[in-house]
């Protein structure tokens, strides 16, 4: 299992400035702790999670790291040309030497983005997929031609190409379908957040039946705050899940009934990794021994700077160590007493 940070460029203050340099700040302190992995988020129209140019921030962020991988989860794909993106790809995996990993997503049900990114939420699925096809190809290939339903490319040669071949792929789902087409061409599954466990089971259990034998090489975000007592924690963690679930209910609200019933902040909390330090740990040992976690990418749930910072300290230096013992050990965790 590797360990990472999933960072969504909150913005409590609206002041982006301060924002960048915060994430920023974040990413280095993960990486001189040894996280081995930082993934970036898309989100557009939204003050409060400023990263819509997800790619020009990868690109900056490999400039300033050295060896923890950065990765896009995810690049909306319907909204974007495919022959750019690829261009981009390939320009920061030579910026990092080689360090990129490509989540790729369809975007969430935001009227608001599909209006106008003029990608309808009806097609795109469709979108992705064939967007995902092209990108590969000039990723890979000397020259390429290209004739999809949506998008097309005559005689195309990528400048630059990438370092790394294959650029480790992921795809942020849940549908059947684009799972099994994730199994069948080797590319890896996300999950975010706030998705229920029994559901990213579900995921993880698709793609083995399409794929036996296959590692989904599960890559799932999880909201997290570890304190010495459960206490301290929840008083640090629940105003920010509670302003992070009002937030997404009231964006869901605004496209009609559905998905924002899946933003109650104590079911939101139960799927968190909030708590002591051996309420953590005990947590990650049972997610993984249900789902196998690839890389377990932890969102720290404060706006406070400093406790950000604190809580990876703590992950690094006490959770994780047990973590390891016990994985080692093959054998549940002891509690201290």
């Amino acid at each position: 299992m590797r360990f990472g940070i999933f960072c969504t460029y909150e913005n409590p203050t609206r002041n982006y400035k301060q924002c960048f340099d915060d994430q920023t700040r974040l990413i280095l302190h993960a990486e001189a702790l040894g996280f081995e992995e930082a993934w970036v988020a898309e989100h557009h129209f939204n003050p409060d999670a400023a990263s819509p140019s997800i790619l020009a921030l990868l690109a900056y962020l490999a400039g300033v790291t050295s060896r923890i991988r950065l990765g896009s989860a995810a690049v909306l794909l319907p909204f974007r040309n495919p022959i750019q993106v690829a261009e981009d790809v390939a320009t920061i995996d030579v910026l990092s030497n080689g360090r990129f990993d490509f989540g790729v997503a369809k975007g969430g049900p935001f009227d608001l983005q599909n209006r106008h990114f003029n990608a309808s939420k009806d097609v795109s699925r469709e979108l992705t997929i064939e967007a995902l096809e092209l990108v590969n190809r000039l990723l890979y290939e000397d020259t390429v031609s290209f004739a999809g339903a949506h998008y097309q490319a005559d005689g195309v040669t990528l400048t630059p190409k990438p370092l790394q071949k294959p650029i480790p792929t992921w795809i942020a789902t849940a549908t059947p379908d684009a799972i099994e087409y994730a199994a069948r061409n080797g590319f890896g599954i996300m999950a975010a957040s706030p998705f229920p466990l029994a559901r990213v089971a579900q995921s993880v259990d698709a793609y083995r039946q399409a794929a036996p034998g296959s590692d989904p090489r599960l890559a799932l975000a999880r909201f997290y705050y570890a304190a010495p007592t459960r206490q301290q924690a929840l008083d640090e963690a629940v105003p920010f899940i509670q302003r992070f679930a009002e937030r997404m209910r009231g964006i869901f609200l605004a496209n009609g009934p559905g998905p924002a019933a899946a933003f109650d902040p104590a079911e939101m909390l139960e799927r968190s990794l909030i708590g002591s330090y051996d309420d953590v740990a005990e947590k990650i040992l049972a997610i993984h021994e249900r789902v196998n976690i690839g890389s377990l990418l932890l969102k720290p749930t404060t706006a406070n700077e400093a406790n950000a910072l604190r809580s990876l300290d703590d992950f690094a230096t006490i959770i994780r160590p047990r973590i390891a013992e016990a994985l080692s050990a093959s054998k549940p965790l002891e509690i201290a007493s």
